[in-house]
């Protein structure tokens, strides 16, 4: 590389690196917006008196905020994953190209286990392998849906309807890595 090169490279070095460093701080900056507007409803705070809340204060609220989540009880958690699971196998019992009868043994089997209790030795299988983040995921749901069902909070912060969810009995899905009997 030439001496011209190398000074023409440094130059470039010199002059990307503020506007790579705005862009950081832009980046920041949006990000604890966007959590500020989603942890001050959450914690009963009205936006308009918090308006201009230091850094420090949106991470130190968001921190006491999932620290007083309760842990949810890893026997549910195991069940509810378990019933998840049968229900999405007989929803999707009627696509295959099974023949009627194993598809009725099928559905048997998954009605006799939704109605079944747990096993001691799975709850020590799931108490051993669950993780919390599932607990955290499902605790934020329940607070956004309490949250878009009070219609005076919605016409206050902007929040829309949410979409409705499936049927209370059922069992809420998680998309976090959690041990599953599948």
């Amino acid at each position: 590389m030439t001496v011209a090169k190398r000074k023409e490279a440094l130059e470039l070095r010199k002059t990307m690196k503020p506007l790579m460093e705005k862009r950081r701080r832009a980046r920041i900056n949006d990000s604890l917006n966007h959590l500020k507007n989603l942890i001050l409803p959450l914690t009963g705070r009205d936006k308009t008196r918090y308006s201009k809340l230091e850094k420090a204060d949106i991470l130190e609220m968001t921190v006491r905020f999932l620290g007083d989540i309760p842990p949810v009880n890893t026997k549910n958690s195991y069940r509810e994953g378990y019933k998840a699971c049968l229900q999405r196998v007989s929803s999707l019992l009627p696509k295959t190209s099974l023949d009627q009868d194993a598809c009725q043994r099928v559905n048997d089997f998954v009605q006799q286990s939704m109605s079944a209790t747990v096993t001691p030795t799975c709850l020590n299988c799931c108490a051993q392998s669950s993780r919390t983040f599932p607990q955290i995921h499902q605790r934020l749901l329940s607070l956004k849906s309490s949250f878009s069902s009070r219609p005076e909070l919605q016409s206050r912060c902007g929040g829309g309807a949410v979409a409705p969810s499936r049927a209370q009995s059922g069992p809420q899905p998680v998309s976090a890595a959690m041990w599953r009997p599948w």
